[in-house]
């Protein structure tokens, strides 16, 4: 049961470093467009934490879906980040999987690069369906908020979002797993 809660709560750890992340970008457009990129470094500590200590299958997969659900709760989800949270946790969950997340650090590692990708998904709506966001903007935030936003979108930004994003995620990563070294025993939940 204490490895249950422990599990838990890291993974709630890692919902919460994304949401904070998340919520700056009510400040200014470019915190929302770039959350994948900050929350890249950001939620690095809690998934290396998680993939370490309980390196067990469906830890990417419980991460997004507490993601999702979060953000259902509070109004923010959409058909979007429902596909890139069960998509990228997917992903996250297989590379771990295939690399091998106790054997070697390269599992986490990949798979924490899908795994930031999970807050793009929210933002690609911008540029997928531009009408109906830029609608919603306005009457959430406003229109000074939407006219800066409509301003910073073009393809160009998103490919750049995207490779930042998994490029301080990679480095993040790699920095916090280079003195990892793998286990002999782990910890069970089901004992």
């Amino acid at each position: 049961m204490d490895s249950a809660l422990k599990v838990i709560g890291l993974a709630l750890l890692y919902v919460f470093a994304v949401s904070i992340v998340e919520l700056v970008g009510f400040f200014h457009p470019f915190f929302w467009t770039y959350s994948a990129v900050f929350a890249a470094v950001i939620a690095a500590w809690p998934y290396f934490k998680l993939c370490q200590r309980f390196p067990m299958p469906g830890l990417a997969i419980l991460c997004a879906v507490l993601l999702l659900f979060i953000n259902f709760i509070f109004g923010q989800g959409h058909e979007y980040y429902a596909l890139g949270c069960v998509g990228f946790g997917c992903i996250a969950e297989g590379l771990r999987k295939f690399l091998g997340n106790y054997r070697d650090r390269r599992g986490v590692i990949a798979s924490y690069a899908a795994m930031s990708l999970i807050p793009f998904s929210k933002s690609i709506v911008l540029w997928v369906d531009y009408d109906s966001a830029m609608q919603l903007i306005v009457n959430n935030m406003g229109d000074i908020y939407a006219a800066v936003m409509g301003r910073m979108l073009s393809k160009y930004m998103a490919l750049s979002m995207v490779v930042l994003t998994l490029i301080f995620a990679v480095v993040t990563m790699w920095i916090l797993t280079k003195h990892w070294h793998p286990r002999d025993e782990y910890h069970v939940i089901i004992e």
